[in-house]
């Protein structure tokens, strides 16, 4: 059975005006909630956006979103109707959806433009004027293909046929003359008679696209080249530390008169039981390690590196740019735990591996997706990752495929459980990157708890989210994933956590370890594209 014209118009216009309801419904209940909604994804932002307005000011909005939702249902509902009223009620319903996209576009200009002018941080990262135009575009770009839509529609209601349909006019009256709405479809479509015009025209309009739309979205899933570069120099593999040994004192040795006439008792020991010779060996063989990184002796060992030098760095390495933390960003929840400015989690650790290593570091860290990692020149991408979360880590399969390329080119993945979810998930994951290799238990005695500082027992444990034990995958000699499955990251945090100062540390050198390891072992691997 074929549709008559004016039936699938009709159609049009009431699948567009409820498509359009839905999207201005979403949205509406979203701004309502906006300060909820912010402090799930954005925490910092909530306090400078309710001081400057933005939330009342997206609750505003989301009314009128809302308002303009019922009035598209309505025209919806309408276009089945007979009557100039019901199609007025259509185009009325095109006239609310332009204004709450607008609205939405004043709402998205007004709070980017908060972040950047009071220097606000997202996910994490400083915001500059390329971030700051690709967020408000990542906010703006579904709009205006929102916008397209409703042009498209509202059009349809100004054609000559739809027109007719409203009007009820007889199948035998001929053709329908020639509205607004045809001429600007035949303009479109033939570009005018006015070949001048036509030429000007869709060179401005392919121009605007190329710069609004197309290079932002090129940029968004593309992005910039990036380099990472490591320290340049020739130091040492310990750090510029003094070592003291904790030596045990030594007992006397206790001399025994045997008496003649006392009775001889056989009495079997029992080894499972602690004894006093047991704490003794164990005493004895016990080696402390203790850093003193102000002394004059500190500062005269060298720092930390590669090369036997003094001023520390790698003979690999390029330039004397700062040290930069970078997190991997999911859609899981938990990835930025502790990059709050209350825990800084990652700076405190980044300020103590300065306070260690003399290196100089960034002023805030940093987050990429591991879609991201394609941006970085080989030779020249991150070292090492830092991955947590606290329960699922939804990737795709090109996640998959680039974070493997990643480790397999000489990266480093340094993941840290935050809960027993996150643990589940991330050895699914680790199933999916490496399905020919499995996580290991770390030796105690492996290369990387051997220095810069050592720890006898391996990797401090902490809350045992997925276990006791620092688990890894091995390549080429080298860790290319280093596991802590007990949240490394809450010792790092403002106040430890509840932890003992000694645990936490502890866990501030063991990532200090995971840095040595990570950027020697990636500067070895990586030496010819650096050529």
């Amino acid at each position: 059975m074929r549709l008559s014209p004016s039936i699938l118009a009709r159609a049009t216009l009431a699948a567009t005006l409820l498509a359009l309801a839905a999207i201005g419904g979403a949205c509406a209940w979203r701004l309502w909630q906006a300060a909820d909604w912010l402090a799930a994804l954005h925490p910092g932002l909530v306090e400078p956006f309710a001081t400057d307005g933005v939330t009342t000011h997206a609750q505003g909005v989301g009314v009128l979103l809302a308002v303009a939702a019922v009035v598209a249902v309505a025209g919806g509902l309408a276009a089945f109707l007979p009557g100039r009223f019901a199609l007025r009620l259509v185009r009325l319903g095109f006239w609310t959806s332009y204004l709450g996209l607008a609205a939405w576009l004043v709402l998205v200009t007004r709070g980017v433009g908060v972040i950047g002018e009071k220097k606000l941080m997202v996910d994490g990262l400083q915001q500059d004027a390329v971030t700051l135009f690709t967020l408000w575009w990542s906010l703006v770009g579904p709009a205006l293909l929102t916008l397209a839509m409703a042009l498209f529609g509202h059009v349809q209601s100004w054609r000559g046929s739809t027109i007719a349909s409203f009007a009820r006019r007889r199948s035998d009256a001929g053709e329908p003359p020639a509205a607004v709405g045809d001429v600007i479809v035949e303009n479109v479509r033939t570009g005018g008679a006015d070949p001048l015009f036509r030429k000007s025209w869709l060179g401005s309009f392919w121009s605007h696209m190329l710069l609004i739309v197309i290079i932002p979205w090129l940029m968004q899933y593309i992005g910039c080249r990036e380099r990472y570069n490591v320290p340049h120099g020739s130091g040492e593999e310990a750090v510029a530390a003094v070592v003291q040994v904790a030596k045990p004192v030594k007992k006397k040795k206790k001399r025994y008169i045997l008496n003649l006439n006392s009775a001889i008792i056989l009495s079997k020991p029992d080894l499972d039981k602690d004894s006093e010779v047991e704490e003794t060996v164990e005493k004895a063989s016990e080696i402390t390690y203790t850093a003193d990184t102000g002394s004059a002796q500190a500062r005269a060992a060298g720092k930390m590196g590669k090369g036997g030098g003094k001023e520390g760095g790698w003979p690999d390495g390029v330039g004397k740019d700062p040290v930069r933390f970078f997190r991997i960003k999911h859609n899981g929840p938990g990835w930025d735990d502790g990059m709050d400015e209350a825990s800084r989690a990652d700076m405190n650790f980044m300020e103590e591996f300065k306070k260690v290593t003399g290196f100089k570091i960034a002023k805030v860290p940093e987050a990429r997706t591991i879609q991201q990692l394609r941006n970085f020149d080989k030779g020249f991408a991150p070292p090492f990752l830092y991955l947590t979360g606290a329960g699922s880590i939804p990737v795709s399969a090109g996640d998959v495929k680039v974070l493997r390329d990643y480790l397999l080119d000489g990266g480093m993945l340094f993941a840290d459980a935050g809960s027993p979810h996150f643990h589940n998930s991330f050895t699914a994951l680790m199933a999916a990157v490496f399905p020919d290799r499995q996580l290991v238990t770390i030796a105690d005695d492996d290369p990387i708890f051997q220095g810069p500082f050592t720890f006898p027992d391996g990797a401090p444990p902490l809350w045992h989210h997925g276990g006791d034990r620092a688990l890894g995958v091995k390549h080429q000699n080298r860790w290319a994933v280093f596991y802590h499955p007990g949240d490394i990251n809450d010792a790092w945090k403002t106040g430890g956590s509840g932890m003992s100062r000694e645990l936490c540390e502890q866990s501030y050198r063991l990532g200090v370890n995971i840095i040595y390891h990570a950027f020697t072992n990636y500067l070895d691997m990586t030496r010819k594209h650096r050529k």
